[in-house]
């Protein structure tokens, strides 16, 4: 009776757990986000059984749950919110961000997808990376910050042009520039025009399974920028960045006599002519004015460079501000710099502006719009001011007896004052940049998305030059001249975007994208250029010269007609499969091969999730990615299809006339794109709580089919041919990790390390393995290498035998004979070497104790040969009345091995500018503090920080121009200083 009594009543009693657990009770709530805005599409669903309802426009929901049950709230970039139901409630449930969520989302082009999701190589800089660095031209903040990505910069005077390789060079005669994509608008303008504070992020696509949804035009990468636009933000919240910085030059280079010490320079003057010209020729009245001497007797030494060159201001003023309602959002933004420059009138300034706005008529009707502006405008600073700086000895004076400054300075030289050089010499360029895009999204059903967005992009660029009579170009004779050149682009894309999400079974997630898109673009310009000008109107007024030439004019066009699909599969959060899919269109081949199709196939496995690997609580996360697929470069001549006609002018009677013939290059209708094919293996981790975590890929990289310009015989009636010839490769190796290296109550530090290398190879160029000797491409050598005699040291005196076999002295340059014949010539010409860079690295260390921070960021390039005109020009030229650089030069009692003697008749002394391109830089160094909530709340402030930082503190290389990493700039027209920059700013938040 008792076990008969017991059982009834367990039976009894899971029955009523089973009724109470049956038993559904309705919940019903609203999702907000912390600004009490409601979150239109938030996942409530019933964890045990999947089964669950998104939030209608309002925010609200209603859902029926079994008693006992587990209700998960969840919305991407927030922390996910769980509630055990028992009876019947209302919940208000409040989402919080997830910053670590937000950060680990990527822009992967006409979308986004989390990093737990991603299958391509993709790298993501952030906005506080690039306000905290702070540099004028973002793309300069890419350096030492990605993997595999080089910045090269023309010059150190502001506002000068910057270019990016990722992953090397691709294509020999066509552009290796990247693809950039400024809020959904694919240009080839750069980033010169942003200003870092108007910047959510930039996201760099960087192997061809995550280019190819760009086609025909990602072959070289991608750079995809996200401007801060409109977000959901209640009332008002506004923003302002201010800084005030000094530059002042740094590490100029040294040049024998400045610092004051004047007699060096004479010491080395006397060497120079006696070695030259005997002892006799210290007598010659053109080896030192009566001037000169006059200076030298009375201590009287000026160093150009350091009067030439001033400290200058940058300030930086930006203010951005946001809002809205339930239904509407909106931001604003206007930014203005200005960067001056260190030598005469150089100089940068820009002023930006960008709108933001967006209103959500229903859950389903979201429509939105985007504008940024940017005004820009650059003194380049005369040209050959700074060399003749460089030229010009510190025994003259740019003084005349009178006390003022006078033109020619040294009778013995033909180099001019470089302060009569900057009055006299104007270059400027005004630059105008509008980006303006619109959508429409409508979303029918849960998970399908239909969005359109047209775009327009326009730029110009003018550019203009007046030369006076007393510029060393019109050498104070010359009537004057003026330049403008102007050119103007637009760019119209229209896109329309098919998203789907779906989630199914038991963790199986889809997510489809497809894509239809138009695109044409337009570009015209004109230049004109005019001699003897009546008065001094600078170039704006060409029409009143004594004579106009160089008149030209341009106009061309071209379309782009796409389709894409793309679809993200993930399996038990396991197994991820990516596909891609692009046909591109362009006008600018011919019919029948107008069209590519560009696959690409991406592998993920989350190793971590599965079961051998679940209970490792040292690891956090393991992910394999493998992946495969072909893009183009369409970045190619809109006409190198085309037979063209060349313009010729000839003198007929009284006048001339024009004439036309065939132009020296024939058209090829049978040109198609340059395609790249890549295969990348990639490895991502976190362990120790992802106190360490990182990324490592492996890539190897084909081009085929490169566009030529073939040289054929001038029989033919055309000089060269453009071709489909040739292959390239580019294989690497790019490891990223971050590091948490101490964090507890009071003190944080972390670091982010990168290193990347590249190796370079041409793998045919005509078909036939044979090297093109005349354009020093050579197969199973990088595309750009250095063919020239090697250096291998100086003459020595107890080699003075052997030297005479070369017709050559002691104190002489020295160089390798290849095969011994004891004649140098281009029979011993070698590779020397290559400018690619053996690695390059990236560090950035930051430090957080309570209410302080400090960081510091460094930059080093390994290896790497360059042919640099400064270090040839300043030690290899033969001139006996300008200065050279002071370096360790042969002597009888400094029997040096790097440079000849001084006066010495040296042969081959080009390999003088063969110079190694290693360096490191500490590129930053920034010290904050940020007040106290009590201080804030007493100013009337959300929060505040004020904090110093200096550029370019120091740089440790044993290049003896001014900065390594501009090797290679134009001596006369963009040669710079390095700049130092301290800077006192503050950012405020209201």
């Amino acid at each position: 009776m008792l076990v008969v009594t017991v059982t009834i009543l367990l039976l009894f009693t899971g029955q009523l757990r089973s009724q109470n657990q049956n038993t559904e009770v309705q919940v019903t709530g609203l999702v907000e986000d912390q600004e009490g805005f409601p979150i239109p599409g938030a996942n409530v669903v019933i964890e045990n059984i999947r089964k669950g309802v998104v939030t209608d426009f309002d925010g609200k929901f209603s859902i029926s749950v079994p008693k006992g049950n587990v209700l998960s709230i969840s919305f991407i970039g927030m922390v996910t919110q769980k509630r055990v139901i028992t009876e019947e409630t209302y919940l208000s449930i409040v989402m919080q961000n997830d910053e670590e969520v937000l950060e680990n989302v990527v822009v992967i082009g006409y979308g986004s997808v989390e990093k737990k999701d991603l299958t391509g190589s993709i790298e993501t800089i952030s906005s506080s990376d690039l306000v905290r660095v702070n540099n004028t031209n973002v793309t300069e903040t890419l350096n030492g910050k990605v993997s595999g990505v080089l910045v090269t910069k023309s010059s150190n005077r502001p506002g000068a042009d910057m270019s990016i390789q990722i992953r090397g060079m691709n294509s020999i005669n066509s552009s290796n520039e990247p693809l950039y994509v400024v809020d959904g608008i694919p240009s080839y303008s750069g980033l010169k025009y942003l200003s870092p504070n108007d910047i959510q992020s930039i996201d760099v696509l960087k192997d061809a399974s995550s280019t190819a949804i760009y086609g025909s035009r990602g072959a070289n990468g991608v750079v995809i920028v996200t401007t801060k636009g409109a977000n959901k933000k209640k009332g008002l919240s506004i923003e302002y960045s201010g800084s005030v910085g000094i530059k002042t030059p740094t590490r100029i280079p040294d040049m024998l006599g400045n610092k004051g010490n004047g007699l060096e320079y004479v010491d080395y003057r006397v060497a120079l002519w006696k070695k030259k010209y005997g002892d006799a020729s210290l007598s010659r009245s053109d080896f030192l004015t009566e001037d000169e001497k006059r200076r030298i007797r009375n201590g009287e030494y000026y160093d150009w460079l350091r009067e030439v060159s001033d400290n200058s201001l940058v300030t930086n003023h930006s203010i951005y501000s946001s809002g809205g309602n339930e239904n509407s959002s909106y931001s604003f933004g206007l930014g203005y710099i200005k960067d001056e420059g260190m030598v005469g009138k150089e100089g940068f300034d820009r002023i930006t502006a960008n709108i933001g706005l967006e209103h959500r008529f229903s859950d389903k009707i979201t429509t939105g719009l985007t504008s940024y502006i940017s005004n820009n405008n650059t003194n380049h600073g005369a040209a050959e001011t700074l060399i003749n700086a460089y030229f010009l000895p510190p025994i003259v004076s740019p003084y005349d007896e009178n006390g003022e400054y006078a033109f020619i300075v040294q009778p013995t030289s033909s180099k001019i004052n470089p302060f009569i050089q900057n009055e006299n010499n104007i270059r400027e360029t005004e630059a105008f940049f509008a980006n303006f895009s619109g959508f429409v999204e409508i979303k029918p059903m849960k998970g399908l998305s239909l969005k359109s967005q047209l775009a327009y992009q326009f730029d110009t660029d003018l550019f203009g030059e007046w030369i006076g009579t007393f510029t060393q170009q019109k050498s104070g004779v010359n009537e004057s001249e003026a330049y403008r050149r102007e050119a103007r682009n637009r760019n119209l894309v229209w896109d329309n975007i098919l998203t789907y999400k779906k989630e199914f079974y038991n963790d199986h997630r889809l997510d489809v994208i497809g894509l239809f898109s138009i695109q044409k673009d337009t570009h015209q310009g004109s230049a004109m250029r005019g001699d003897g000008l009546p008065y001094d109107s600078d170039w704006h007024a060409i029409q009143t010269a004594d004579e106009i030439r160089d008149v030209s004019s341009y106009y061309w066009e071209s379309a782009l007609n796409s389709y894409m699909l793309r679809a993200n599969y993930s399996m038990w959060d396991k197994y991820i499969l990516t596909f891609t899919g692009r046909y591109d269109g362009t006008s600018r081949l011919k019919e029948g091969n107008q069209w590519g199709f560009m696959p690409s196939l991406a592998f993920g496995w989350q190793i971590k999730n599965e079961r051998f690997l679940k209970d490792f609580d040292a690891i956090n996360s393991l992910k394999l990615r493998i992946s495969y697929g072909r893009s183009g470069n369409n970045n190619i001549g809109h006409d190198i299809t085309w037979t063209k006609l060349d313009l010729s002018r000839y003198t007929f009677g009284d006048s001339g006339t024009n004439g036309f013939g065939l132009g020296g290059a024939k058209g090829n209708d049978d040109l198609k794109w340059e395609m790249t094919s890549e295969h990348n293996i990639g490895l991502d981790f976190g362990f120790f709580n992802n106190r360490i975590s990182g990324s490592i890929d492996v890539y190897s990289r084909t081009t085929n089919d490169l566009i030529f310009n073939k040289a054929v015989g001038s029989v033919n009636g055309f000089n060269s041919i453009y071709e489909n010839i040739g292959t390239t490769t580019n294989k690497g190796l790019e490891i990223g990790l971050n590091t948490v290296n101490i964090s507890n109550q009071d003190f944080y530090w972390k670091s982010k390390f990168s290193f990347s290398l590249n190796r370079n190879k041409i793998k045919d160029l005509y078909g036939d393995k044979k090297n093109d000797l005349g354009n020093r491409w050579f197969i199973g050598q990088p595309i750009n290498v250095i063919y020239d005699l090697k250096q291998i040291g100086i003459w020595q005196e107890a080699e003075a035998e052997e030297a005479a076999l070369y017709g050559q002295s002691v104190g002489h340059i020295k160089v390798e004979d290849v095969n011994g014949d004891y004649n140098l010539d281009q029979q011993d010409y070698q590779i020397v070497g290559s400018p690619n860079p053996d690695w390059m690295a990236g560090m950035v260390n930051t430090f957080s104790y309570k209410n302080i921070d400090l960081s510091f960021d460094m930059y080093a390039r390994i290896g790497g040969l360059y042919n640099d005109s400064f270090a040839y020009t300043f030690t290899a030229w033969d001139n006996e009345h300008w200065n050279k650089a002071d370096v360790n030069y042969w002597t009888p009692d400094n029997q040096s091995n790097d440079y000849q003697e001084v006066g010495a008749q040296s042969y081959n002394t080009q390999v003088l500018g063969q110079v190694s391109g290693t360096f490191v830089k500490i590129q930053n160094i920034t010290l904050g503090y940020s007040l106290n909530d009590k201080m804030n709340k007493f100013l009337g402030l959300n929060n505040s920080r004020i904090y110093g930082s200096v550029q370019n503190p120091f740089t440790f290389s044993d290049y003896i121009g001014s900065d390594p990493e501009i090797i290679g700039e134009d001596l006369n027209t963009q040669l710079s200083l390095f700049p130092m920059t301290f800077t006192l700013g503050v950012n405020l938040n209201f």
